[in-house]
């Protein structure tokens, strides 16, 4: 009988045996299974990690460029308007009352002919005031422009600046030719030859 036992005994050791075995292959399978899953998911989580730093570094660098682009721009615009500032300190330096008093008899014609008036008063600076000989050329300048006739009288009232405003009798209407508003008009032009030029 103690053979028998002693056999039964054996088979369900090595039952047990095989079985524990088995189940150790299992679990080491299902560990490998499980090690190999999480080197996927960390190299994917890693690649992931990647991408998304390339991204940000390329966000950056586009940044970056855009700041540099920005900041030269700034730099030529800035350099622009010291050249423009320095050509206007110059220009309005050489306009003075001997220099602009041949040009009063156009300048009071143009402001005529933009208020396109029968009569109309000119105001003037007391630095360079305007003579009846300036309005006669100028009424002749209009006629000969239009065939119409004007009547330009001085305003007793002088204007602060070099230059002049031609305004209605009424002053309601009015022209400014003065030197710092004619310089205005001429900014566009001068800010683009400023720019071809530096």
């Amino acid at each position: 009988m103690e053979t028998t036992d002693s056999r039964l005994l054996t088979g369900i050791l090595e039952q047990a045996d095989q079985a524990a075995n088995k189940t150790l292959q299992e679990a080491n399978r299902q560990a490998k299974a499980i090690v190999e899953e999480a080197n996927k998911r960390a190299q994917s989580e890693m690649e992931a990690e990647r991408r998304t730093l390339e991204q940000k570094m390329k966000q950056v660098q586009l940044r970056l460029q855009a700041n540099m682009t920005s900041a030269k721009r700034k730099a030529i615009l800035r350099h622009g308007d010291d050249r423009y500032q320095e050509v206007l300190g110059r220009v309005t330096s050489l306009l003075d009352a001997k220099t602009i008093e041949p040009y009063l008899p156009q300048w009071i014609a143009e402001a005529a002919l933009g208020l396109d008036l029968k009569e109309a008063k000119v105001s003037c600076s007391t630095q360079c005031p305007v003579t009846e000989a300036h309005l006669s050329m100028a009424a002749a300048l209009v006629k000969k422009a239009t065939g119409s006739t004007i009547v330009l009288h001085l305003d007793t009232k002088p204007i602060r600046s070099l230059g002049v405003v031609v305004s209605s009798l009424d002053g309601m209407v009015s022209f400014n030719n003065q030197v710092e508003i004619r310089l205005r008009r001429l900014d566009r032009v001068l800010r683009a030859m400023i720019q071809e030029h530096t």
